[in-house]
């Protein structure tokens, strides 16, 4: 089983967008996936119509809930989620301080490991808390870059935890940075993506971006995937995701079942 933090300095530059439509495409590929939500303000949870009350990342750490009542399931088979459950205000400094050292993480992957094929970890924003207990624990991280100047600044300092991290003896890795919120006729955010394409190792930059979309939007209001938010003609941009997917997972060390090469189109 591989693991993935989700991760990123900046808020609001679509971690869970990412975390969410990502898992969905993951799983369309055969792929069994969990996805965590350990954001204490419930960021998957919230952008998802239908979540069953659940206890959650947060039941199972701190009440010592069973893993079953804290994981949903979902009408892909391969795809469960756990939101991160009710966390009340005044317990969410110690419920960050508990899963800083990435014990409780290391704890949860190892009991979905015969279960699942990657867990995903949608983290908080920043480097501490929640976030840096999952990159203790999980394989991989993937970042979402905003394609924006003030988001790219923040880019070295993920850098830096991950380089810290390793010394400590931790096994993350950064495997892709994903640029989201691209807009092709705009000067600055090509700017941006220029900037990190030339800087940053190709291997590191996936080929497939995220635009800025009304289609994206109005999913996250409807609470689905982009995907399911009109399934008998998907939006275009849920096409994107399905490419993040094909890219990152062999990236992750997955495999996906059958044979993949050409077909004839003749039998």
């Amino acid at each position: 089983m591989k693991s993935v933090a989700i991760v990123s300095q900046k808020g609001g530059v679509g971690k869970t967008t990412l975390s969410l439509n990502l898992a969905f495409a993951l799983a369309k590929m055969g792929i069994r996936v969990a996805l965590i939500d350990a954001d204490p303000q419930g960021a998957v949870g919230h952008s998802l119509q239908g979540v069953k009350a659940s206890s959650g990342l947060y039941g199972l750490i701190w009440a010592g809930d069973p893993l079953d009542q804290c994981l949903l399931t979902t009408r892909l088979p391969e795809l469960s989620i756990m939101p991160v459950g009710d966390v009340p205000p005044h317990e969410s400094p110690a419920f960050h301080q508990r899963l800083e050292d990435g014990t409780s993480f290391a704890n949860l992957l190892t009991a979905l490991s015969s279960r699942f094929d990657l867990v995903m970890i949608d983290t908080p924003s920043g480097f501490n808390g929640a976030t840096l207990g999952a990159l203790r624990a999980c394989d991989s991280a993937v970042t979402p870059l905003q394609a924006e100047p003030v988001a790219l600044r923040t880019l070295p300092q993920l850098l830096s935890v991950i380089g810290a991290l390793r010394d400590q003896g931790a096994r993350v890795q950064l495997s892709a940075i994903v640029l989201c919120m691209l807009q092709q006729r705009n000067n600055d955010s090509l700017s941006v993506a220029e900037e990190v394409w030339s800087r940053m190792p190709a291997e590191l930059v996936l080929e497939a971006t995220i635009p800025r979309d009304l289609s994206v939007l109005a999913a996250s209001s409807a609470g689905v995937p982009v995907g399911l938010l009109s399934p008998r003609r998907p939006p275009p941009v849920s096409l994107v995701f399905d490419r993040l997917a094909s890219e990152l997972s062999p990236r992750l060390g997955l495999a996906t079942d059958g044979e993949d090469g050409p077909l004839g189109l003749f039998a």
